[in-house]
């Protein structure tokens, strides 16, 4: 498996992972704070009974479900921050990832337009000889057709250049868009 594939696989795992421990984190606060409730409700009655002994262990008791109650919401709170850093880090791969798609589209875009380049220079050269050849053997038909095509293929070429050249800024603008994002990952 590719690293950013199995980061993403990680990912999203221990996104479930947080996912089902905040509903347990949920839960055990919803009961905490039952607790709490149940054990002022209790303190409340001990009060009235005047049963300080109970007055006193009641007492303990929601100091320890609050001390329960507070680790429990932090608990929570540093599980929701860590699936939001994990989600940042995901979406940050995959930028990544499609950078790289866009650089090795470009590179295969200057390869092509290389070789459009070549193949023109070719046919201008053909065609400049065709001229000559014409122009010796006095054909003016033939020479003045070959001038269209010397113009025409002219025109090919500084608009293969023309795209190689933008085609070469593309490339160096994806590149620098991939290092920014590889930076903050």
């Amino acid at each position: 498996m590719k690293p950013l594939t199995t980061m993403a696989v990680g990912a999203v795992v221990l996104a479930l992972g947080y996912g089902a421990a905040d509903a347990q984190n949920g839960r055990t606060i919803r009961q905490d704070r039952q607790d709490v409730r149940q054990d002022r409700r209790e303190l409340h009655q001990d009060a009235k009974a005047g049963r300080t002994d109970e007055v006193k262990q009641d007492r303990a008791e929601i100091r320890g479900d609050k001390r329960e109650l507070r680790e429990e919401v932090r608990d929570r709170r540093d599980d929701r921050r860590d699936l939001n850093r994990d989600r940042r880090d995901l979406r940050n791969d995959q930028t990544v990832r499609r950078d790289r798609q866009d650089v090795r589209q470009d590179r295969r875009e200057l390869a092509r337009d290389n070789r459009d380049i070549r193949g023109d220079r070719r046919e201008l050269a053909g065609d400049r000889r065709e001229l000559n050849q014409g122009i010796r053997a006095r054909r003016t038909n033939e020479v003045r057709q070959d001038r269209r095509e010397l113009a025409s293929d002219r025109r090919e070429l500084r608009e293969d250049v023309r795209d190689r050249r933008d085609d070469r800024r593309d490339l160096r603008q994806d590149r620098r868009e991939l290092a920014q994002d590889e930076r903050s990952r």
